[in-house]
């Protein structure tokens, strides 16, 4: 298993942090905002990203929610405003939505499904969606691969 350190320092390799965060929080923190990512979903993600070989994208045009989740998002608001509690993986650093260049969700799922072996630790897919949800929420609960239905 990769120390957090290694993690931290070969996902840069693949991604910058304005792609894993929100517009906002980047200008806010800048660099620093690695600090508020899980180091197993940067693990997940570097796992994915090297194992499949192809580009990953999580926020880029208009899909700028798909990573770390602040008060400030749209998403969230919404949440806010129907008065319904939310506490996603996503605000708490430890969810990313992504695409696969090449790739559609399923085949990504797929390979995740059978590479579950490459993952030291318990990871979750979201189920039924064109976009790959991965998320490193543990539950002891739960198997090593859970896969859930967006609800």
């Amino acid at each position: 298993m990769k120390t957090e350190i290694e993690v931290r320092k070969e996902i840069k390799k693949y991604f910058k942090i304005k792609e894993l965060v929100g517009g906002r929080t980047y200008r806010v923190h800048g660099e620093r905002a690695w600090k508020f990512l899980d180091y197993r979903l940067l693990y997940a993600l570097l796992i994915v990203r090297e194992g499949i070989g192809k580009p990953m994208r999580v926020n880029y045009g208009n899909k700028q929610q798909r990573g770390l989740r602040t008060t400030a998002q749209q998403i969230v608001k919404n949440k806010v405003y129907q008065n319904k509690l939310y506490i996603s993986a996503h605000l708490l650093g430890k969810a990313v939505d992504f695409d696969v260049k090449g790739m559609n969700a399923e085949q990504v799922r797929d390979w995740i499904r059978r590479n579950i072996h490459l993952f030291p630790f318990k990871i979750r897919l979201e189920k039924n969606v064109n976009w790959v949800h991965l998320d490193v929420i543990f539950d002891e609960t739960k198997p090593k691969l859970y896969e859930f239905n967006p609800y």
